[in-house]
């Protein structure tokens, strides 16, 4: 597929302003507390059987892995085992000792798929990511392991951060009226366009590294484009069509732990303080993907919210009708049955964020975003942190309620929350506090400065 520079240089921001900021108040949804039909919240501590979960051995052999199950069939679908043993081949296409003025290393690796065997993907199915790789210079040349936060964008590599080094990476989109999906490189005028969301200037004198990859490297966020999508590398069409099969979200995640192997065999990477993040979507990618990957040592999920984090059964703003209606890609088909029965739904937000226990999770709310339901967030946050008591690890108190805005809760413990001040977005605000809850459990990293010494040379994958 040609790809070549957009016209239109705007096309982009406009792209992501669609992707990113869902509608707050859609007519027709509900968004008054009083009008939330009567509904049980699921326990994370009592089996399908109705036995309570007492004991950590309890929660690891048998509730955690009903838990899962349950997602497959319900939600996400099944990651195929073929995914699961996916060869991949990687390339460092960039490096350079002295970005961002020195502050940082930066490095940009190709992951190249195969496809598995007896499988013959669409001749348009993708199976090559970028992952964009920024690490402390000061921390490099100290050989200092360094913690990462690794996530999905929404509009591109080139931009996370003004940085003109960034290899730019093609965009989907689909012009009015067209039913064509265009494949192209973006305007260079794109170029840091998402620094708020990303903060790397912040993370990195923080002494944390990110990585991040545009989450259309793995499957274009479109109805109608599963031909494009990694999922066809592991999959047959009738596999694909199967009730429990893995959706657009399945495979997001998936790209996610792919970009973990490739971190964990990085020795200038602390192997066990690896973060994974994601926004509304993204954090839904994040969530399922920390829920079935334990290697990932925290989660820092934003407003994910229904399908994600937040409580479905409530049906406060997003329902499931609304999902399943504009995004059916993003799940399983078995999702669809649930459809007029959001408060039957038998796996839902304080369920996928337990599978973190007892690693640390942050579930982070605005109060500017109704449609996503921050309230069923923060349910979702305190239902959770029973499982982190039964294991061992301080979290949120039963008779926590919702803090004010602007004033995050759990900081010193294995689950935090907040619900800040603006819209359905990612700010400054979040990042501080994510940092300031990543030193608190991890240690506070030694600040990163311009380095001075020399970085040592690419590493060989």
């Amino acid at each position: 597929m040609a790809r070549h520079y957009l016209i239109a240089a705007l096309l982009p921001v406009v792209l992501l302003s669609l992707l990113r900021a869902p509608a707050q108040h859609i007519p027709g949804y509900n968004y008054d507390e009083s009008k939330i039909a009567p509904y049980t919240l699921l326990d994370p501590l009592r089996l399908s059987n109705g036995a309570p979960v007492t004991t950590a051995k309890q929660w690891t052999t048998e509730r955690r892995p009903e838990i899962l199950h349950l997602f497959e069939e319900n939600v996400f679908g099944v990651t195929p085992p073929a995914a699961l043993h996916a060869v991949a081949h990687a390339r460092v296409v960039e490096h350079n000792d002295h970005a961002l003025d020195g502050l940082a290393v930066r490095e940009q690796i190709d992951l190249t798929f195969e496809s598995a065997p007896g499988i013959t993907p669409p001749a348009e199915a993708l199976h090559n990511l970028r992952i964009l790789l920024y690490l402390p210079a000061a921390a490099v040349a100290a050989h200092r392991p360094i913690p990462i936060v690794l996530g999905l964008n929404f509009t591109g590599n080139q931009s996370v951060v003004d940085d003109p080094g960034i290899l730019p990476t093609p965009l989907w989109s689909k012009p009015k009226g067209s039913s064509t999906l265009l494949h192209e490189l973006p305007a260079d005028s794109t170029r840091g366009t998402a620094t708020q969301q990303w903060q790397v200037r912040m993370l990195l004198t923080h002494g944390y590294g990110l990585a991040t990859i545009y989450y259309g490297d793995l499957e274009a966020d479109f109805k109608d484009a599963a031909q494009y999508s990694v999922r066809n590398l592991y999959s047959t069409p009738v596999q694909l069509a199967a009730p429990n099969a893995w959706g657009a979200v399945g495979a997001w995640a998936w790209g996610l732990s792919r970009a973990l192997d490739s971190l964990l065999v990085d020795p200038r990477i602390d192997p066990n303080h690896i973060a994974v993040t994601g926004h509304s979507r993204l954090g839904k990618a994040a969530d399922w993907a920390a829920a079935q990957d334990p290697r990932f040592d925290a989660l820092l999920s934003t407003e994910s919210g229904h399908g994600g984090q937040s409580i479905q059964r409530r049906a406060l703003g997003e329902t499931v009708y609304h999902l399943e209606h504009s995004f059916p890609y993003w799940f399983c088909p078995n999702y669809a049955k649930w459809v007029g029965h959001d408060s039957e739904i038998p796996a839902d937000g304080n369920l996928l964020v337990s599978l973190m226990a007892p690693r640390p999770l942050y579930v982070a709310s605005a109060q500017g975003d109704e449609w996503s339901d921050p309230k069923g967030e923060f349910l979702s946050a305190l239902s959770a942190s029973r499982v982190y008591t039964l294991l061992g690890k301080p979290a949120l108190p039963p008779n926590a309620q919702p803090p004010a805005i602007d004033h995050p809760i759990g900081l010193d413990g294995f689950v935090a929350y907040h619900e800040r001040t603006g819209k359905h977005d990612v700010t400054d605000f979040d990042w501080e506090n994510y940092i300031l809850f990543l030193d608190n459990l991890w240690g506070k990293q030694t600040p990163a400065s311009v380095a001075t010494a020399t970085s040592p040379s690419p590493i060989s994958r």
